[in-house]
């Protein structure tokens, strides 16, 4: 009897040590399927060499750690047994390791530990398990890619539409561009990319056919502002699909570029917009924010789809942005999940990662404190300055207020202009108003309204939508 305590106490402490050294194991999986990730990218043979040296060593470093991990937890394993041997004085050729009792005390052993919860900061809600999948599925662009081409394949097969008439919600973060993508999620005509399609977003169809979520349940989003999501809830998830084309080109340690596509991109754009639809009679819609930054050359190549930008008075705007930035900053600090999160799906709008848009006509980088008002002010003025030089019929801005007064109207001008017949949810009115809790500069605000107010009218002229 002893023997096998003694046995199921080597195990557990074996499984301690294993469970605690944990990333070592993860880290390994994430190596391995970068080394793959390198080895399938299409690029010069010298810098796919570089890349293929650089990732070996990062996996022949973890497969060292791995095996000097298991070595240690085996020692740990056999110090109950050989302390048994020395104080029974038992032969060790004697002890029978594959009986049933033997290899039960293993079982036991090893198990009790992973039973046991880990205390562990997980802001996110994400699992260490999930964590780790949206490590193998968003870091690794090429096979993302190639997973998309295997999509696109498919759908070529079908012979559906490359339709042209897709709508993009946009604006500054904290615009309420959320609450505009939802309402028009509720009417069945469009289709967007969901939070059940993470993390395989270039591939949500091949995704589908492993994972199929039965769960409905609603929870108020990280950004605390009241928003209920859940698995069928769009959002903003089509940015992955720039950065995977992009190579990450327009994203830099403190701005973002704005930069023009290829064709072959923007025709690869609307392939992607096929394989979420799979219906011709669908429309894409999307809500992106980064989309201004190539919102020039897409409309090169399109002059038909609807762009939505949305604003809101300056200060109550700014005020938002800044709480948010300090909410994030705290959260991405205690749970480094989060800010991983956001870098996949390009949300620098505020944190750790916070990044500007820079403009080609405007090139200066916005100096300040980001924990003072005035820099989103700065930001505010920056984003809807550039906004104002859009002009054409079918980029529409609107009032965030008038949305709140009315939604309903606003909502049924944007169908109508999209061409859809269909009866609209009943939207209720709402209100939204927060105080500025910062100090901020009057001359800045005074300029930021300017703005505003040139803003106000054009959303007014566009109140017809431009027919």
């Amino acid at each position: 009897m002893v023997f096998y305590l003694s046995l199921a106490l080597g195990f557990a402490l074996a499984a301690i040590i294993i469970r605690i050294y944990r990333s070592v194991f993860f880290s390994l999986a994430e190596n391995s399927v970068a080394l793959l990730d390198k080895l399938l990218t299409d690029v010069e043979d010298d810098e796919k060499i570089r890349l293929i040296q650089g990732s070996n060593k990062k996996l022949l470093l973890s497969l060292l750690k791995m095996v000097f991990t298991l070595v240690i937890a085996l020692a740990a394993a056999s110090v109950p047994v050989i302390l048994f041997i020395m104080v029974t004085g038992t032969d060790f050729h004697s002890l029978d390791f594959l009986s049933l009792w033997s290899i039960l005390a293993i079982s036991i052993g090893a198990t009790i530990p992973f039973l046991i919860p880990l205390k562990s900061i997980n802001i996110s809600g994400y699992s260490e398990l999930s964590q780790l999948l949206h490590r193998l599925a968003l870091d690794n662009y090429t096979i993302a890619y190639r997973l998309f081409k295997k999509e696109k394949k498919k759908i070529e097969r079908r012979k559906l539409e490359r339709r042209q008439d897709f709508i993009i919600i946009s604006g500054l973060a904290r615009a309420g561009t959320t609450s505009f993508m939802t309402d028009l999620s509720k009417i069945g005509d469009f289709v967007s990319l969901n939070y059940g399609n993470m993390p395989f977003l270039l591939s949500p169809n091949l995704w589908a056919k492993i994972y199929k979520p039965r769960s409905r349940e609603l929870k108020e989003r990280s950004h605390k502002d009241g928003i209920m999501i859940g698995l069928d809830s769009s959002e903003a998830l089509e940015e992955f699909f720039f950065k995977v084309k992009a190579g990450d080109s327009y994203i830099h340690e403190e701005v973002l570029n704005e930069y023009s596509i290829p064709e072959d991109d923007y025709i690869d754009y609307i392939d992607y917009q096929t394989i979420i639809k799979l219906d011709d009679s669908k429309i894409y819609l999307a809500k992106n924010n980064n989309f201004i930054l190539r919102y020039r050359s897409v409309r090169e190549y399109n002059k038909d789809f609807m762009m939505v930008i949305l604003f809101r008075d300056p200060l109550t705007h700014a005020s938002s942005l800044l709480e948010k930035h300090l909410d994030y900053r705290n959260m991405q600090n205690e749970d480094r999940f989060i800010l991983e999160y956001m870098d996949w799906l390009g949300h620098h709008e505020f944190g750790l990662h916070q990044k500007q848009f820079v403009f080609q006509e405007k090139s200066n980088i916005i100096s300040g404190d980001r924990d003072k008002l005035d820099y989103w002010l700065k930001i505010w003025m920056n984003y809807y300055t550039f906004v104002l030089g859009i002009k054409d019929r079918n980029t529409l801005l609107i009032n965030y207020d008038a949305y709140c007064t009315n939604p309903t109207e606003v909502i049924e001008k944007i169908v109508r202009k999209s061409g859809i017949t269909a009866e609209l949810p009943d939207y209720r009115s709402f209100t939204n108003k927060r105080k500025a809790e910062h100090d901020y500069s009057p001359d800045i605000l005074k300029m930021a309204d300017t703005i505003y107010q040139q803003l106000v009218i054009r959303s007014m002229e566009d109140h017809n939508l431009k027919n």
